[in-house]
């Protein structure tokens, strides 16, 4: 049973899920069609996860603000270098 008065610990996951999943989107967003597939989905739940994650820090149950910043801010970078490899590979040629 955890003492009265004891504080939890804190709720970083969402923080730190939001940062690997900004690397990984990023790594993915330069692989033409494997970042279509993967990198974009990935991308956008690095964005959803930082959501969650910034949400539990101004509640104060996060303690990782930067990496969930971080993390947020590669899933959009993610986002946008995957639509930029995908307008290089299938616009128009002609």
């Amino acid at each position: 049973m955890p003492e009265l008065g004891a504080t939890p610990p804190p709720r970083n996951g969402a923080g730190l899920t939001s940062l690997v999943l900004g690397i990984v989107a990023c790594a993915l967003a330069f692989i033409p069609f494997a970042g279509e597939i993967l990198g974009i989905p990935t991308a956008v739940a690095a964005v959803a996860a930082a959501f969650v994650g910034w949400d539990r820090i101004e509640r104060g149950v996060a303690t990782n603000r930067t990496d969930t910043v971080v993390g947020g801010v590669l899933g959009a970078l993610a986002l946008t270098l995957s639509l930029l490899v995908y307008l290089a590979t299938h616009g128009e040629s002609g």
